[in-house]
């Protein structure tokens, strides 16, 4: 599984990443991101994750060749 990171998760996670370990939904990647880096555990609460071109929740099935995308919350003007 690819993983892409933005904004301020990139001080967490490399900007781009295979992901070994199998995630089954987006609580399963938490995990296993929790897992490599256990000091971004409260800004992963909050993000966002797509596959293509949607968001998904929690429901959606992860597959091992998906390329996840991770977004931050942001602010601006």
């Amino acid at each position: 599984m690819r993983i892409h990171v933005y904004a301020t998760l990139k001080d967490y996670f490399s900007p781009e990443f295979e992901l070994e370990a199998v995630a089954r939904n987006t609580d399963e990647l938490k995990q296993r991101l929790l897992d490599i880096n256990g000091q971004a555990g409260q800004l992963l609460d909050s993000c966002r994750f797509a596959v293509e071109d949607g968001f998904i929740d929690n429901q959606y099935k992860l597959k091992e060749n998906d390329t996840v995308i991770i977004i931050p919350p942001s602010s601006g003007g």
